[in-house]
């Protein structure tokens, strides 16, 4: 099984990224050619918690569900100047473990925002391969498509990129790319 890490728009994610989202870890699943990292480090959380619930939950902000968290948020506030740096160095740790963890990162550019830039990035500095989706007809106001095609065009030899106009596409296309590997 491949450790994939599943990503696109964290905060503020609307119904296109929790699809996307879902539907990839859905397909990891069901074709056990890989896992998102995040989903297995949280499913032990929530071992109760249905599928398709959970999948959806760990699109979400892991402040918002970490049972970790107000532990952690308590021994290290005094560390930090604000609520901002205290949540932030705690998804970052987590974070890092995801991506670590990760030999290929599977992403859904559609609401994408500088952190999904920035960890895109770290990605390809690593050596690590990317598959990432996008549609376009899904307005992209914040989004500049043209800057995620030049990861294509620059690292052609780390980042694959596929355009969509159903999220029913997504899995043979992840499926056909984590057989590739």
């Amino acid at each position: 099984m491949i450790p994939c890490y599943v990503s696109g728009k964290g905060m503020h994610a609307t119904q296109a990224t929790w699809d996307f989202k879902t539907t990839v870890i859905t397909a990891l699943a069901a074709t056990g050619l890989g896992y998102d990292t995040r989903y297995r480090y949280y499913r032990r959380q929530f071992p109760d918690m249905p599928a398709a619930e959970f999948a959806r939950m760990i699109c979400d902000p892991i402040e918002y569900y970490d049972r970790d968290w107000p532990a952690w948020r308590a021994k290290h506030k005094a560390q930090f100047n604000n609520e901002d740096e205290l949540v932030t160095a705690f998804f970052l740790a987590r974070d890092r473990r995801f991506q670590e963890e990760a030999q290929v990162a599977i992403y859904g550019f559609d609401e994408a925002g500088f952190g999904s830039g920035v960890n895109a990035m770290r990605f390809i500095t690593a050596g690590k391969p990317i598959l990432g989706f996008y549609n376009p007809d899904i307005p992209h106001e914040r989004l500049n498509i043209h800057n995620v095609m030049q990861l294509q065009m620059e690292y052609p030899q780390w980042v694959t990129l596929h355009r969509y106009a159903d999220v029913k596409e997504i899995p043979g296309q992840v499926t056909a790319w984590l057989e590739g590997r």
